[in-house]
C-alpha cells in the first residue's frame, strides 16, 4: 500500500518529468476520481487539456439527449484517440505505475456523475434507457451521438376491409433498415396492417423501422374479427418512451389497440389459438348426410407435408352449416399456424381432409379469422 511520503515522491516525480493536469496527476496518485489542489496546465502531456473541457462535454451531451429523448436511465461511454493511451503508458512504464485508474474511467466517472446531477437521472450499466457515444478526436474536437434502447411494446388488431395485406414489402434502397428514402421506417409504404400501425407508432414514439413479431396470419382477402390478432412491435431509438395511454388506431380498414406498458416478445414460439370461419365450395351438390361427417373432425388431428416435414395440428372444435347446394360454411377452433386451403382442398397429402371426408372435390373460397388465442 502506498504511504503518504511515497505519494508525496510519485507527484513529485510526476511534476519534474511531465507536465500533468491535476486530473491526470490525482489519477496516478490515488485510485477513484479527485482532483488535488494545484491548478491544471495549460498544457496537460496526457490529456492535453481534455481533462479541463468536462463541462463542454457535458453541454454537448445535453444539447444531443437532454430536449430530445425520453429516458430515466443513461451510460455514456467514449472512444479517445490512441495517442492519449500511448501517452499514459509511457508514463506508467517509466515510473513503474500499475493498478491505477485510466484516463478513460477516470473521464467516463466524471461525466457519468455530473450529468446525473444536472438530469437527476441514474446510470445503468445493464439496459440503459439511452447510450451515449463520446467521440475525441485528435485535435480533441468532440462528437457526441445517442441512440435509446428498442421500445417493445403489445397489441391487438381488427382488419375491417378486405384486400388488405398484413405485411408490408421492405423499402427497396435499404431492404427494411430505415433510410432517407422510406422516412426510415424500412417500408416500401403504408398500405397494409403493418404500414398503417408502423406509421401511427413512428409518429407518436418519434422511432424508426419497426419490427413486427405476428401472432399468425391471414389470407389478404380475410377480415379479422372478436378481440382481434395479437402482435410485438419493437421500435428502433424512440425518443418517446414513456406512453400516457394505450394507443388506439382506427381508420376505415382496420382497427388496433397498442398497449402503453413496454412488453417482452416471447423467446420461444407462441402457441395460440385461432377460430376460423371458412367458406367452402363443393365441385357437386352436397347432401347433410357428407356434411355430418364432418363433425368426426372435432380433436382431430390434421397431418400437413411441409417439404420433408410432417407437421401436426389438432382440431379442438368442428361447427357446420350448409348455405347452399354446393357451398356450406365450416368453423374450426385448432392449433395456430393450421394450413385452412390445404385442409379443405386435401392437396400435398394432408390427412384427414374435408375433400376426402364429404366425398367431392372442395375449395376454400374465403376464410376470416372469428379470435385468436395466446396460450
Amino acid at each position: 500500500m502506498v504511504n503518504a511520503h511515497q505519494r508525496q515522491s510519485l507527484k513529485l516525480e510526476l511534476r519534474k518529468r511531465y507536465n500533468l493536469c491535476s486530473y491526470c496527476i490525482s489519477r496516478h496518485l490515488t485510485v477513484g476520481r479527485g482532483r488535488l489542489s494545484d491548478d491544471d496546465f495549460d498544457r496537460c502531456f496526457i490529456c492535453c487539456g481534455l481533462m479541463n473541457r468536462l463541462d463542454f462535454i457535458i453541454g454537448r451531451i445535453e444539447e444531443t439527449v437532454k430536449e430530445v429523448y425520453e429516458f430515466d436511465t443513461f451510460l455514456i461511454g467514449t472512444i479517445l484517440p490512441p495517442d492519449i493511451y500511448e501517452r499514459e503508458d509511457q508514463i506508467r512504464a517509466r515510473l513503474k505505475i500499475r493498478g491505477k485508474e485510466s484516463i478513460k474511467n477516470q473521464l467516463l466517472n466524471e461525466l457519468r456523475r455530473k450529468f446525473e446531477i444536472i438530469t437527476k437521472k441514474k446510470v445503468d450499466y445493464l439496459l440503459p434507457d439511452v447510450s451515449i457515444s463520446v467521440a475525441v478526436g485528435n485535435g480533441l474536437e468532440v462528437n457526441v451521438a445517442a441512440k435509446a434502447r428498442t421500445l417493445t411494446l403489445a397489441g391487438h388488431y381488427i382488419k375491417k376491409q378486405r384486400g388488405l395485406p398484413q405485411k408490408q414489402t421492405k423499402c427497396t434502397q435499404c431492404e427494411g433498415r430505415g433510410c432517407g428514402f422510406c422516412n426510415n421506417s424500412g417500408l416500401s409504404g403504408y398500405r397494409s396492417v403493418e404500414g398503417i400501425i408502423a406509421h401511427q407508432l413512428m409518429c407518436l414514439t418519434k422511432s424508426n423501422a419497426p419490427r413486427f413479431s405476428w401472432v399468425g396470419s391471414e389470407d389478404q382477402n380475410s377480415l379479422v374479427s372478436g378481440e382481434g390478432r395479437p402482435f410485438f412491435v419493437r421500435l428502433s431509438d424512440p425518443k418517446v418512451r414513456f406512453l400516457r395511454n394505450n394507443l388506439n388506431i382506427d381508420t376505415p380498414e382496420i382497427y388496433a389497440v397498442i398497449e402503453a406498458r413496454p412488453k417482452c416478445v416471447p423467446q420461444s414460439p407462441i402457441r395460440f389459438l385461432t377460430k376460423t370461419k371458412i367458406l367452402v365450395e363443393s365441385a357437386n351438390t352436397i347432401t347433410e348426410n357428407n356434411l355430418e361427417d364432418l363433425n368426426l373432425l372435432n380433436n382431430a388431428t390434421v397431418q400437413f407435408q411441409n417439404k420433408d416435414k410432417i407437421i401436426t395440428k389438432k382440431i379442438y372444435s368442428v361447427e357446420v352449416r350448409k348455405i347452399k347446394d354446393n357451398r356450406f360454411e365450416l368453423t374450426l377452433l385448432a392449433d395456430g399456424g393450421f394450413a385452412i386451403k390445404k385442409f379443405v382442398s386435401g392437396l400435398q397429402n394432408t390427412s384427414p381432409n374435408v375433400s376426402k371426408i364429404v366425398g367431392n372435390k372442395c375449395e376454400s373460397i374465403l376464410f376470416d379469422i372469428s379470435d385468436v388465442n395466446m396460450q
